[in-house]
This record gives structure tokens, sequence and C-alpha cells, in this order.
């Protein structure tokens, strides 16, 4: 029987170790300070050439002599390898699970980093370069412009779909941006996003400032009736008219409006939960919106009632409305025209700011307390509006009016 350790004829220390899944280069010797042999495996025999085997022996046995033992520093050096190869992806992941993040903002977050780095993901975040990020900002933007078949709006096509993967990115590489494991940094040359402010080649984006004119927004106001009249046949559904004028009063966001729950009504206002700033937002009801919620009365938890206990799709409600209206418009739009109704009948600025649940980070702002009773001069004053109703001019200088404490 042949031995399980065969010496090499060179290099004293260095063995081939027989073993039924195939030989290896090890190295057996005593570490400096330490009696009992130390066995550091090299590797196959049939992949490692005696020649390199017998060179690595002796940098082993090297390290050996200087009372180091090879198997700690490499363990050592496999795990800094790990933590500073950390990629995309498990970084990704890390950063959303240490932050307190709304559902929508992590869906956001790993559909954004999915469709624009898809190639990435498995990529560590150190050998991410700048000259990566660059061309592939300008990807973005390339092949984006070359799919759509939108008219262009306020900005180039593709610009903000390739700004927010990027903002995505640098908050991803930023968190990393100081980390260190065994004296090297994870990321060695800093976030390489920084290159596109460093080249100025990230443009500002201009905001969108459509809002409908008085024109538009009583043809839309003629659309939506039509759609509740018994022998109407179009493309509007009665409750996508309704949630459609639901925005175009109130100035809500899609998603509040959408995701509306019957528990958040009382018979004097209604509450939106799910906001973009986390704070819930109470709206008086107003008499047309006590009228629309009287209609959407069904046995559901959602005020716009879908199917199997979800709330309605509304993915077409405002194209089909706006294809009817023979007008361009988007939700976002209907929320600018509340606003500009507000404006035109003399509320400030922070009035309809408060109206429409901003948050601008002043101090101050965190110690006004906002009811409903405030916003139903500023609801009351756009719905007469919508409905073609005549306006008190009084209505921005009056105080707000007496309403049930439940309004508070």
């Amino acid at each position: 029987m042949r031995s399980m350790f065969v010496a090499d004829t060179q290099v004293k220390g260095l063995f081939q170790k027989k073993g039924v899944t195939g030989d290896k280069w090890v190295v057996k010797a005593k570490q400096r300070g330490i009696n009992k042999p130390v066995t550091v495996t090299l590797g196959r025999v049939d992949v490692i050439q005696v020649r390199d085997a017998r060179r690595l022996a002796r940098e082993k046995l090297a390290i050996l002599a200087q009372g180091i033992n090879p198997n700690t520093q490499d363990k050592k050096a496999r795990a800094t390898d790990q933590y500073l190869g950390i990629t995309l992806e498990q970084a990704l992941s890390e950063y959303l699970s240490l932050r307190q993040l709304k559902p929508s903002t992590l869906t956001s977050y790993r559909q954004v980093v999915a469709r624009s780095f898809a190639d990435w993901l498995n990529k560590p975040l150190r050998e991410i370069s700048r000259r990566d990020v660059l061309s592939r900002y300008q990807g973005i933007q390339n092949g984006i412009a070359k799919r759509a078949i939108q008219p262009e709006k306020a900005n180039a096509r593709g610009l903000a779909e390739a700004q927010k993967a990027m903002r995505y990115l640098s908050a991803i590489m930023n968190s990393y941006a100081n980390d260190t494991y065994q004296g090297k940094s994870v990321l060695p040359d800093g976030n390489p996003v920084r290159v596109l402010k460093d080249k100025r080649v990230r443009s500002q984006l201009k905001p969108r400032r459509t809002f409908l004119d008085t024109s538009a927004r009583s043809t839309i106001f003629d659309v939506i009736a039509l759609a509740h009249h018994p022998s109407y046949r179009g493309k509007i559904k009665p409750q996508h008219a309704d949630f459609v004028y639901l925005l175009l009063i109130t100035g809500m966001r899609f998603k509040e409006a959408r995701l509306l729950r019957w528990q958040n009504i009382d018979s004097w206002s209604y509450t939106i939960t799910d906001t973009k700033n986390s704070v819930d937002h109470v709206l008086p009801i107003t008499p047309s919106v006590k009228q629309l919620f009287e209609r959407n009365r069904f046995d559901s938890d959602w005020l716009f009632a879908g199917l199997e206990g979800k709330p309605l799709s509304m993915s077409s409600a405002v194209a089909n409305v706006a294809e009817e209206a023979k007008l361009n418009f988007t939700a976002h739009d209907l929320r600018r025209t509340a606003a500009t109704i507000a404006s035109e009948h003399g509320f400030t600025r922070d009035q309809i700011g408060r109206l429409l649940n901003h948050s601008d980070g002043n101090v101050t702002d965190g110690y006004i307390q906002k009811t409903a009773s405030a916003f139903l001069p500023i609801l009351e004053v756009i719905e007469r509006h919508i409905l073609g109703q005549d306006i008190e001019d009084a209505y921005p200088e009056d105080p707000p009016m007496e309403l049930p404490s439940s309004f508070d």
C-alpha cells in the first residue's frame, strides 16, 4: 500500500497527498513556536505544475518560519475578499434592509436597479468604474429615446429615467463609501457616480408645469358628467369618471385617491394614509365629494372597489377621459390644476402647499397643525369653480368655517 503523502525530491516539506478524488499538492511543516505540524493545501496536482508547486511551497514555508499560519492568513484574505467584493445585488439588499422605506419605494429601487443595471448585479461595487457609470448614464438615455413613441415633454427622452437610476445607484454606493475591512476600503476610489457631477453631464431636470386652463377644465367636467348618463356607451367607466373628478377637485396624487379606504372615511372628513411624505392627511368632505362617496358605496374595503377585494385599477382612467375630451393631460396635471385654481382665487402658496400635503423641510412647518377645517374654504372654491357655480370673492380672506371637532 503506497503512502498517503509522497515527498517532493527537491523541496523539503512539499508533498503529493493521494486521495480518492485526485492528488493534491500540500505543504506539511512546523510553524515557528508551535511543535504541531501544519498542513497547507496548495491545489490539485493535475492543475498546478511541479515547478509552480515548489515555488508556492517555498512561500508557505517562509511564512511558517515567521510563526504565521498560512491557513489563518488565507482565511482572513478570503474574508476580506468576500467583504470587499460585495456585489451590487448584495449591496442593494443590505441597503434596503437597513432603511424604513415605503413598499412602493422598495419596489421602485428593485425595479429600477434590475432594469438599468441587470448586467452589474453580480459585479463587485469596487469594480464599477467612473467610466462604466458615464457610459451607462448615456446608454439609458439613448435606449429609451430609441424606444419612445410618445412625444417629448419637458425633458429629453430618457433623461428622467437615467437620473433616477443614477440617484439610486449613488445612494447605494454612498452607504459603502466609508466602509473598510482589514484596512482596505470597499470603494478605494470613492463613489463612481460622482463622475456625473465632476464632468457636469447631469443637467437639471425641468419640472413639468402643465395644467388645464378654464376651457379644458370645463371640457373635462362635461365628459365626466356625460359618463354618468344612463345612455352613455363610451370607454369611460362611472368609477373612472369619479376618480378623475376627485383628482381634479382635491389635487390628490393618483395613488392616494385610488387607495382610499372606507375605514378612513367618516361623516365629515376622510384621511389619506398612504402619502408620499408618510404623514396622514385629513381632508373635509365637500358636497360633491359626499355624493361621489355615496354612489361608490359597495361591499368593499376600498372606495373604488375592484375584483377579489382589491382596489380598482385606474391605469386607463385618466387616458380614457383625456381621449374623449380630446386633450393631453396626466394625473399630475390635474393636481397642478387644482393648485392653480386655488391660486387664481387668492389663496397663498403656503395654504396651497398644505392642502397638497407638501413637505418643505421647514422646522416651523412641524409646529403648525393641519386640520380639515382649514382646507374647507380652498376645496369649496375649487369645487364651485369646476361646477361652474358663483364663487364669493371674500373666500380667501374669511376665517376657516366652524366645523365639528372631529375635523381636527
